[in-house]
């Protein structure tokens, strides 16, 4: 879950709907600067599920009592975390091995990004290293096994599987911004090119509006894209976890649309 403020109170975003936000940025994708997603379906596919393994733990969530809310995304702990990405691989393997590749390689990209081993309890880091291994030779077994197939004959290179992945984390990190309330800028690093080059993408919000962002370069086909995502407005504060998820089932649906607009 992730968290927009509005006043005292906070659009609460559950993670799959951030996915979904950023599968619709990855289909408005490409353009003579930067090349859309190849294969197209399985890697817009593996950005939509990127965050599938949090459908249970979305259902009934639990309590930070340190900010009396939902945790976030980045608040669980280590053995809850790695859970959660062990079972969205195994969903995400349901609907294919490619989409499923690219959903364990975006646990690489979300451990490089937000775990720290050098803070982390020896238990812990030892846990994700365990963790990250296990994923690893999982990536290897789905390109094994899609070797002989020609569709996939120029996606499993090494360059063709980084390319995907950071496209991934590409719409993964804007899609994150989008929801978090962007009223000033953000630096998206390391996003492929057409070529093999990578750039830095700024998302800004020129008026201080979260709804209207800019977009420079400029990585879509259109000339303007809307993407949306839907939370819920959760007011207050909370002490007791039933309570909270009351709330949560009560609260009022709330659309998020946003507008991105060329430079």
């Amino acid at each position: 879950m992730l968290f927009r403020d509005v006043g005292d109170d906070a659009i609460a975003i559950p993670q799959p709907s951030h996915a979904w936000l950023s599968g619709q940025l990855l289909r408005a994708w490409g353009n003579g600067t930067f090349a859309p997603a190849t294969p197209y379906e399985e890697v817009c596919l593996g950005a939509e599920l990127h965050d599938i393994g949090w459908l249970s733990w979305e259902a009934a969530p639990t309590l930070n009592p340190q900010t009396a809310r939902p945790h976030s995304f980045q608040e669980l702990g280590a053995a809850i975390h790695t859970g959660l990405w062990t079972d969205g691989v195994q969903r995400a393997l349901a609907f294919g091995r490619y989409p499923a590749l690219l959903v364990s390689l975006h646990a690489d990209t979300i451990y490089g990004s937000f775990f720290d081993f050098a803070k982390a309890t020896t238990e812990d880091a030892a846990l994700v290293r365990r963790f990250l291994d296990d994923q690893h030779r999982f990536q290897r077994a789905c390109i094994e096994a899609l070797s002989d197939n020609p569709r996939y004959a120029t996606a499993l290179s090494p360059q063709a599987v980084e390319r995907n992945r950071l496209l991934v984390a590409a719409v993964d990190r804007m899609s994150l911004e989008i929801g978090w309330g962007l009223t000033d800028e953000a630096r998206i690093p390391n996003v492929p090119t057409a070529g093999e080059a990578r750039t830095e993408v700024r998302l800004r919000s020129p008026s201080g509006n979260p709804a209207d962002l800019v977009v420079d370069p400029w990585p879509f086909a259109a000339d303007r894209v809307e993407v949306l995502c839907e939370g819920r407005l959760l007011r207050g504060r909370f002490t007791d976890e039933g309570a909270m998820r009351r709330a949560l089932d009560s609260a009022k649906p709330v659309t998020i649309l946003t507008v991105l607009k060329r430079p």
